[in-house]
Formats: structure tokens, C-alpha cells, sequence
């Protein structure tokens, strides 16, 4: 008796627990790495012979490095698999990982960001990784609007509409004239002159492969509004 061929969808999955499994190898050994890091500076900082600006430099690099030590802490927890493929994921989760991968570049350019949650899990089914990097480029997208005034608010905020989880991102830069939104999506289209065009592209193609939409309005009272909505 012959054996058919396994499912393109099978196929797919082996695939992406593979690159999970590389993707926490990778964040595991950079995490040991920061930690060594932040540990040897904290040890510098109890030399009592040091000057105050290496003291204030080393508590810097401690900080920072505890920082992005907990952001690949929440990298390898995010690409743990199930045995069967499927995954149970709180978008909550994914929001929080994202605000804190993007905290530093955001407080270096002298922006801030919001994150607005609910006091309830908001379920979904899906590829965290693949949703965490959605809602990564999202953010990014934001910084890139707000980045020629180095000046400007982000919010991130997660809510539960029916059946529905909804994740928006907006931000409160010069916004983007109705034309130009829909040609958003297109591969390689931009409207920022360092933009590879790739972005928001790449969003679309994540949210519809969980069965969900993303749309992009005006934010209130300026600005630009994105949200995903995904099926619960």
C-alpha cells in the first residue's frame, strides 16, 4: 500500500517548528551572552576606585543588558512549540514583547510609547513569532512617521471586539491622505524615503494567514491609525 505524500499544511508546520527551534537556539545563546555582560559590569561597579562618569557608563551597560537579556528571555518562551502544531497565544503577550523590543530605539529618539492592555487574556490561535514580528513592524512603522519631528506618542493598545481580538498601533506624525493607504500593502511601496517598501506588506501577509484583517485610518485628533483584527 502506498503512503501519500504529507499536506502542504503538514509540510508547513514541520517548517516553522524547525525555525522556532533554531530561532530560541539562537536566542539562548545570546541571552547568555548579555548576562555575562551585565554581570561583569555590575562586578565592576563595586570597585570603589572607579570615576563617577565609568560609574554611570557601567550602570548603563548593566541595565541594557538586563534589559535585552529579559526581551530573548520572552523570544525563547515565544517560540516554544506544541507537540501538535497548534498554539494557544494572548495577544496581550505578543504586545508587551513588542513595546519592550522597541523600548530602547523609541527613548533614543526621543519618542514615547503607550501600552494600553485589557485585564483579560485575549486569545488566539496561531504563530507567535509570526505576530510578534506583525506587531514589531508596526511600531517601527510609527517610529518612521514620527522620526523627521523626533518628537511624537505611540500607543499600543489590545481589545476584544465580539469574537474578535483587535491590536492597533498609532501614532500622532502627519498621517497618510486616503490615495496612498490602500498602496500601503503593496510590496516595495513606501512613502518614507529610506523605507524598503517590504513592512507593512509583510503584515498583511501574517494577519491573513491567521484569518484575519488589517485596516489603517485616521487617528484622532492627527495622526495614523492601524488595526489588526484577528478571530478569536
Amino acid at each position: 500500500m502506498s503512503v501519500p505524500p504529507p499536506s502542504e499544511h503538514y509540510l508547513t508546520l514541520n517548517r516553522l517548528a524547525t525555525i522556532a527551534r533554531l530561532v530560541a537556539g539562537a536566542a539562548h545563546e545570546v541571552n547568555n551572552a548579555l548576562q555575562v555582560i551585565g554581570g561583569s559590569a555590575e562586578l565592576l561597579q563595586n570597585r570603589s576606585d572607579l570615576p563617577e562618569p565609568v560609574q554611570i557608563t557601567l550602570t548603563r551597560i548593566r541595565d541594557q543588558a538586563n534589559r535585552a537579556a529579559s526581551a530573548m528571555t520572552g523570544v525563547v518562551a515565544l517560540s516554544r512549540t506544541a507537540p501538535d502544531g497548534a498554539f494557544q497565544i494572548d495577544i496581550r503577550d505578543i504586545a508587551s514583547r513588542a513595546v519592550e523590543l522597541r523600548q530602547y530605539a523609541i527613548g533614543r529618539a526621543d519618542l514615547a510609547v503607550q501600552l494600553h492592555l485589557p485585564p483579560t487574556p485575549q486569545v488566539v490561535q496561531g504563530q507567535p513569532l509570526h505576530l510578534l514580528q506583525a506587531a514589531l513592524n508596526l511600531i517601527q512603522n510609527a517610529e518612521q512617521a514620527l522620526a523627521p519631528r523626533r518628537a511624537g506618542l505611540i500607543q499600543v493598545e489590545v481589545a476584544e471586539d465580539d469574537d474578535h481580538v483587535l491590536l492597533r498601533v498609532t501614532d500622532d506624525g502627519p498621517g497618510i491622505p486616503p490615495a496612498e493607504r490602500e498602496k500601503l500593502f503593496m510590496p516595495y511601496y513606501s512613502t518614507k524615503r529610506r523605507g524598503s517598501g517590504l513592512g507593512l506588506a509583510i503584515v498583511r501577509r501574517i494577519v491573513a494567514e491567521h484569518g484575519g484583517t488589517i485596516e489603517v485610518g485616521d487617528n484622532e485628533p492627527r495622526g495614523t491609525k492601524f488595526t489588526i483584527e484577528l478571530p478569536c
